[in-house]
């Protein structure tokens, strides 16, 4: 999503529609691409409902003071949509701190995942989404632009955030 990527210090974003109807909950311990759904979520409704669309947008963010601006951005966002009524939700995903060497500090990376039950087989309803999606990230941060460019200094001051 060219939204999102457009973001400072967004290192990388896929965006894809992932089908989650006939997904099992048994199918959620499986290795690769199944471990990358969202888990809690699928236990909730005892695995994919019928034509249902996961909308998966995966990002990866650069070490960078302007990274965690995007991701407070994005996190901010996410939370807007969700109470607005909208399925939708923002976490973190990372694999094991070592494998075969220490992955520990590159593994770090986000999912915007929001649901719908599809009604075509041509996809229109996904693509609609993620159109409102890009548009309405897009049209917030340039109008939270001025934010960006001058931030507030975090100050050590947690009960107040």
């Amino acid at each position: 999503m060219d939204a999102v990527s457009a973001l400072p210090g967004v290192a990388g974003c896929f965006c894809s529609p992932k089908p989650l109807a006939g997904i099992e909950l048994s199918d959620l311990s499986l290795p690769g691409e199944f471990g990358d759904l969202p888990q809690v979520a699928l236990i909730r409704t005892n695995g994919g409902q019928e034509r249902e669309v996961l909308i998966q947008t995966e990002v990866i963010f650069d070490r960078s003071a302007e990274a965690w601006l995007s991701l407070e951005f994005l996190a901010w966002w996410v939370r807007d949509w969700a109470r607005s009524g909208r399925p939708i939700q923002m976490r973190p995903m990372s694999l094991p701190p070592r494998v075969h060497d220490i992955q520990l500090g590159r593994m770090l990376k986000f999912f915007i995942e929001y649901f719908l039950i599809e009604e075509s087989d041509r996809y229109e309803s996904t693509l609609a989404v993620v159109a409102e999606m890009a548009e309405s990230i897009a049209s917030n941060y340039e109008f939270y632009r001025d934010c960006f460019d001058n931030p507030a200094e975090f100050t050590g001051d947690i009960e107040n955030i």
